[in-house]
């Protein structure tokens, strides 16, 4: 198996869901409880969360290429942010490093098109639906046009994320909002919604909503698993 690295912490929740989801797979794959050679390391939310706000991805990037230049460092083979917002800097990141970083929106893209889908609508950060480090690639590479909430309605997200989900409080209340969202994205002409923030998953797991529900984390993690197991698939 391939050794890789996990740079995770924003928030730990999720990154949790990334563990517990790689290492699932792979106990499937042997029938056993053999567990992948993995590596997580844990970013300060804090301090992303600050730089972030302050519009600092410079500092963003600084910190992110610090942990990737040690994974490198150890023998890792291939890394993955744990987190949509990150991927704001994942060109200087993958620019940094002569391993792969394996996209969460190219994961993504990959199941859209699987369904042939065109249009969906797109919940995450601020930052991941108001940049083009998800949109744009998704369009690019996969033809795929993303809907987004209204600026009123991204506000309100930000407010759940940072205020409640961030510190594991996931409220009924975020998650009627999130299904009027979600049922606006279909009165649109939307065929699936991205739950493109990481959060977003825990937030509606056990919530009916009227549109397919693509988890960004559940994509990321498949695609991980492919890679550390590429060298056992090929024999």
């Amino acid at each position: 198996m391939q050794k890789f690295g996990l740079i995770g912490g924003t928030s730990w929740y999720s990154t949790i869901d990334y563990y517990r989801g790689i290492n699932h797979s792979v106990n499937i794959t042997f029938g056993n409880n053999t567990n992948p050679p993995l590596m997580v390391t844990t970013m300060n939310q804090k301090v992303i969360h600050d730089l972030e706000k302050a519009d600092d991805w410079g500092g963003v990037a600084k910190m992110l290429i610090t942990a990737g230049l040690d994974f490198q460092s150890v023998g890792v083979k291939a890394v993955a942010l744990c987190a949509n917002t990150t991927h704001h800097v994942y060109d200087q990141l993958q620019a940094a490093l002569n391993i792969p970083v394996l996209h969460i929106a190219d994961a993504v893209g990959k199941v859209i098109a699987a369904q042939g889908w065109k249009k969906v609508g797109l919940l995450g950060t601020v930052y991941t639906m108001e940049g083009d480090f998800v949109r744009g690639r998704l369009n690019e590479k996969f033809a795929v046009e993303t809907l987004v909430p209204e600026k009123a309605d991204r506000d309100r997200m930000q407010h759940y994320l940072y205020e409640e989900m961030s510190h594991g409080v996931f409220s009924p209340e975020a998650q009627d909002y999130f299904a009027r969202l979600i049922a606006a994205f279909k009165a649109e002409g939307a065929e699936a919604v991205i739950l493109g923030c990481t959060e977003y998953p825990i937030l509606l797991r056990d919530t009916e909503v009227c549109l397919p529900k693509i988890d960004s984390t559940e994509c990321h993690v498949k695609d991980i698993v492919q890679f550390i197991l590429s060298d056992e698939l090929a024999h």
